[in-house]
């Protein structure tokens, strides 16, 4: 199974969400717990869930 790391917290994880955080065109990988943190934020934006199983 493959891993990706997360852009806010720094820790490994099979599952990470594609967001963007801040105004611009950047997407970032997250885990679901700063998925949660970063949906109150302004500029926020789903783009999608990786999962490291199917790949």
């Amino acid at each position: 199974m493959k891993t990706k790391t997360c852009a806010t917290c720094k820790t490994d994880h099979d599952v990470m969400y594609r967001v963007q955080i801040r105004k611009g065109k950047i997407w970032i990988f997250v885990c679901e717990a700063c998925c949660r943190k970063h949906q109150r934020g302004d500029y926020y934006r789903y783009g999608g869930t990786w999962k490291g199983s199917r790949h």
